[in-house]
């Protein structure tokens, strides 16, 4: 007889043993908590797992059939899978592909990383004048904005305010600029947005994405509405780091510096190596949660080109999507068979499966902690702050979505009821995408936050026993 087998049946004779017919009522002492060494009651936990397994499998293999066919969903629990369906599947990611622009440029660049802003001059301020032209030299931060346009949103943001750095040039003495302001967008490439998006995400049409530069104020918008945060309610200015300048001069000339020229771009000479100012970023860190929280296409573009930035200016889309997936791979996650063409998830030429998001997922601890705060949060934060209000998943999954017309996304991390943490990847693509998706996506998170539902315990706790 095995040792498993035989520990089973020495287990069920000791119970036998210890069911004894009751006695008299008076000769009974208090009932005493008392099990045999061997009872397979001392063991409730490794009685209640298998059958939790077999029902969340059985759950999710029912919910994973209402989803179409070109759908994957792949659960993970401390790197061990729990749950796969089609999980090597190659599919569209939309925006969860930010996941991997996040891991990579927080693993490259890391979590402390911070863009810097710098204002130029070929000499100092002789009697408060600067003989000549000034340039504001951008450095590829996405999150140089005013006050007034990042605090618009329902979520506190990390911003860079431009105005503090108008403010060191007034604090270094300039009170007269002969020149003029010129705008240096040159450490990235000129692209205002991927080549291969089609035509409805550019900017001026469905507008995903502000202008891309390594230059922008505002996320490149001449005009944007004071309560409306989608970029689709702003006007992209046509140059983003001409128009930065000019509001920057607005900016100096609000503080009542004389400037003789108008704003225009261009690039630094070598000789304008006097810094007037200069204003960090926030940490990459905080960037990065930005970017998952709201889903900041922008943000997301402006990384990927940041990374290129590092080895070699000009920062471009097609050497950062490169270095990005070079710095996944050497995390120690397998890409083979997916593709990537933005960071955003806007393009239709992304590719990655289910297992690969939950592998990102799964090596988030070692990046600092960007990579978990920065997802929303059910019923409470950024894209998922409307999303699975009043169910038992509110506060206890934080995820990043995906839409676009024919694929919809969803991956994260489950807390569930009994304090188990679960890393998770649904994609479904289909076109036309048929009702009810998200909701099917809504009802494995929900299957996960109730995980480990097995028999009820009670019924596994020690026998009341009496003594001979």
């Amino acid at each position: 007889m095995g040792l498993a087998t035989g520990a089973v049946w020495q287990a069920g004779v000791s119970d036998r043993e210890h069911d004894l017919p009751p006695r008299e009522a008076a000769a009974v002492p208090p009932p005493e908590l008392r099990t045999p060494l061997f009872s397979l009651r001392r063991i409730p936990i490794f009685l209640q797992e298998p059958e939790a397994d077999r029902r969340l499998v059985a759950a999710l293999e029912s919910a994973s059939s209402d989803l179409p066919a070109d759908s994957c969903v792949a659960v993970a629990e401390s790197g061990r899978s729990r749950y796969a369906h089609q999980a090597g599947a190659q599919l569209v990611p939309a925006s969860t592909q930010k996941l991997l622009v996040g891991a990579a440029v927080l693993a490259v660049l890391g979590p402390d990383y911070r863009f810097t802003t710098r204002v130029l001059a070929r000499a100092a301020p002789v009697d408060g004048v600067i003989d000549g032209d000034v340039w504001l030299l951008g450095g590829g931060d996405p999150v140089l904005t005013t006050a007034e346009y990042s605090e618009r949103y329902d979520d506190v943001l990390p911003y860079t305010d431009v105005d503090l750095l108008a403010q060191q040039v007034q604090d270094a003495g300039v009170s007269t600029i002969t020149g003029a302001v010129i705008g240096d967008e040159s450490r990235f490439d000129s692209l205002r947005w991927v080549a291969s998006w089609p035509e409805r995400f550019r900017p001026g049409n469905q507008t995903q994405s502000g202008p891309l530069s390594a230059l922008s104020v505002n996320d490149g918008f001449s005009r944007w509405d004071p309560t409306r945060t989608s970029y689709g309610h702003g006007t992209p200015a046509a140059a983003p780091a001409e128009f930065a300048a000019a509001f920057f001069d607005d900016l100096l000339e609000a503080r009542d510096l004389v400037i003789r020229r108008r704003a225009q771009a261009g690039v630094a000479p070598l000789d304008a190596t006097h810094e007037l100012a200069s204003i960090q970023s926030p940490p990459l860190g905080d960037i990065v949660r930005q970017m998952l929280l709201t889903s900041d296409n922008m943000t997301a573009e402006l990384l990927l080109k940041a990374l290129s930035a590092e080895v070699e200016p000009p920062g471009g889309t097609a050497a950062g999507v490169a270095l990005m997936r070079g710095a996944i791979e050497e995390l120690g996650v397998d890409l083979a068979g997916s593709t990537s063409a933005d960071g955003s998830g806007l393009d239709g030429g992304n590719r990655v499966s289910c297992g690969q998001l939950v592998a990102i997922l799964d090596l988030a601890g070692g990046l600092g902690d960007a990579m978990d705060t920065g997802l929303a949060v059910a019923g409470e934060s950024g894209t998922m702050r409307s999303r699975l209000v009043g169910t038992a998943a509110e506060g206890r999954v934080s995820a990043k979505t995906g839409t676009l017309r024919d694929v919809v996304s969803l991956a994260g991390r489950v807390e569930s009821v009994a304090d188990r943490s679960l890393t998770f990847a649904i994609l479904s693509n289909a076109y036309p995408m048929p009702e009810g998706v998200r909701t099917v996506h809504d009802r494995i998170v929900l299957d996960l936050v109730a995980y480990p539902d097995g028999p009820d315990l009670a019924l596994l706790e020690p026998l009341p026993v009496t003594t001979r």
